[in-house]
């Protein structure tokens, strides 16, 4: 009779044990706890394996009692997961609060071990605590905080001021919501760590919670130099700011001034972002203060720092300054160029001091799909990336380019919008000729645009495979297109 009862024990665990394993990976509903229903049938195996003659009859009948109530906890159990968890995996019905769910079951089992001690053993727990002034008045005051906490998050659960995944700041500190229990929020910091804060702290707490699924803002501020005007510094913030990856059009993002300080005008700075997290935070605010830096540096402009002297001084630039590459030196990048190869060394002299080198850090966009163009850009060091808008969304990458390689003659030369948005893929140096800087070669020499076209259409059908006779056509239009573009520009310089 006992290897039976123990072979049916064995049996049902495992059934159990399968049926969650296949609840769990092939549905969405609630999967059947298993603790207490394992536990009691552990209790009822040693209690129906143990014999009185072994034990005595006092310790079977407490045998027999435990059995009683573990089997009653493990129903209660199993009732409120197929009454109220079970169903919440259905969408339309509503998932009640974990809280209220953990309170029916403790409630159930404290009415079920009052009847249970009584009926069977006997102890009368409510007459013991009424008849006893003393002992009531001594739970009481050692209850009063955890009642307080248990209250408190009866009043979360009711009031949902957030939800599990929100991310709240409670008393300077902060994480996302992981669960409320009946005495403890949990928190999960962007550490890693886990925050365990008094459900009663959290309800008499001011708290800031922010939803996953809404936008965030992210503020803070910078000092620029004062040389820089302020409406150029805002509209240059806002622009650099609204190219950052991570950082949302919708709200836009703002700059304002916020002081004059000592050595620079502090401007303060809003981005919008998804996440509330403090690691995501960092990280769009560490991406903006660094394509801020290059797009300053670009501008001939630095970030200002205390001078704690009687004279101005001004900071001597880094060897790998871009500016620090002289005009002979860009006129050797410009010869080994495929476009500027054939010209004289005269040529290229007139030419090199009109050109410019820019930096572009990391992930910062040169130039961008369907913008006007007027420039063509060599790299100096570094690589960028090309990149084609897809018709379902995003952008599909076409090439890589590294020093040497040229991009944007096309829309030099027919001034068309930009076909592609070419971004740096790593800390990057372009040497940038723009329309303006060929006038002066297309002035002194008018066959100089015919060998621009020639070469530009050249290398244009190179990449296409396209015949010979469509190569003459295509060139015939293309310096059609230039004579006027030119022509145009210089009428305008004039």
């Amino acid at each position: 009779m006992a290897m039976s009862q123990l072979a049916a024990t064995l049996a049902l665990v495992a059934g159990l044990v399968v049926w969650r394993a296949w609840m769990v990976r092939r549905s969405r509903l609630a999967p059947v706890p298993l603790v207490l229903p394992l536990t009691a049938l552990l209790v009822h195996l040693v209690a129906s394996l143990t014999p009185v003659s072994l034990v005595g009859a006092v310790p079977a009948r407490w045998l027999a009692t435990l059995d009683l109530l573990f089997t009653g906890y493990a129903l209660i159990r199993l009732g409120t997961w197929a009454g109220l968890q079970l169903p919440s995996g259905v969408p339309w019905w509503p998932q009640p609060p974990k809280i209220l769910r953990d309170l029916a079951m403790l409630l159930l089992a404290a009415a079920y071990t009052v009847l249970v001690l009584r009926e069977r053993a006997g102890v009368n727990l409510v007459g013991l605590l009424t008849t006893s002034a003393v002992l009531t008045a001594v739970v009481g005051l050692a209850a009063q905080e955890t009642l307080k906490d248990l209250f408190a998050g009866i009043s979360l659960q009711l009031d949902a001021p957030f939800n599990e995944g929100d991310w709240i700041e409670v008393n300077g500190s902060g994480g996302f919501v992981q669960t409320v229990t009946l005495m403890n929020t949990y928190l999960k910091t962007f550490d890693g760590s886990r925050l365990v804060v008094p459900n009663d702290t959290v309800a008499q707490a001011t708290a800031r919670c922010f939803t996953a699924s809404d936008p965030v803002g992210n503020r803070f501020s910078i000092g620029l130099d004062y040389a820089l005007p302020p409406g150029q510094a805002c509209a240059l913030l806002e622009q650099v700011m609204a190219q950052c990856p991570g950082v949302l059009q919708q709200p836009p993002p703002r700059a304002w001034v916020g002081a004059y300080a000592d050595s620079a005008i502090t401007y303060e700075l809003l981005v919008w972002q998804r996440g509330a997290g403090e690691l995501q935070r960092l990280e769009v605010r560490s991406t903006v203060l660094q394509h801020i830096w290059y797009a300053l540096s670009r501008e001939g402009q630095s970030i200002p720092y205390p001078v704690r002297e009687l004279r101005p001084k001004r900071q001597a630039p880094p060897e790998d300054d871009p500016a620090l590459i002289d005009a002979p030196s860009r006129a050797r990048l410009l010869s080994g160029n495929a476009l500027f190869r054939e010209l004289g060394p005269e040529q290229l002299a007139r030419l090199a001091p009109l050109t410019r080198c820019l930096r572009f850090g990391p992930g910062e966009a040169v130039v961008r799909e369907g913008d006007p163009s007027a420039a063509l850009f060599q790299v100096v060091r570094g690589r960028v990336e090309v990149l084609k808008a897809s018709p379902q969304g995003g952008q599909t990458r076409l090439a890589s380019l590294g020093p040497g390689e040229v991009f944007g003659e096309m829309g030099l030369c027919t001034g068309a919008e930009r076909s592609a948005t070419v971004r740096a893929e790593e800390d990057t140096v372009l040497l940038e000729v723009e329309r303006d800087d060929l006038l002066p070669l297309v002035e002194a020499e008018p066959d100089f645009l015919s060998h621009l076209a020639h070469l530009v259409n050249r290398r244009r059908c190179e990449l296409e495979k396209v015949t010979a006779e469509q190569a003459a056509a295509r060139e015939l239009g293309l310096l059609q297109r230039m004579q006027q573009l030119f022509g145009a520009v210089g009428m305008g310089r004039s």
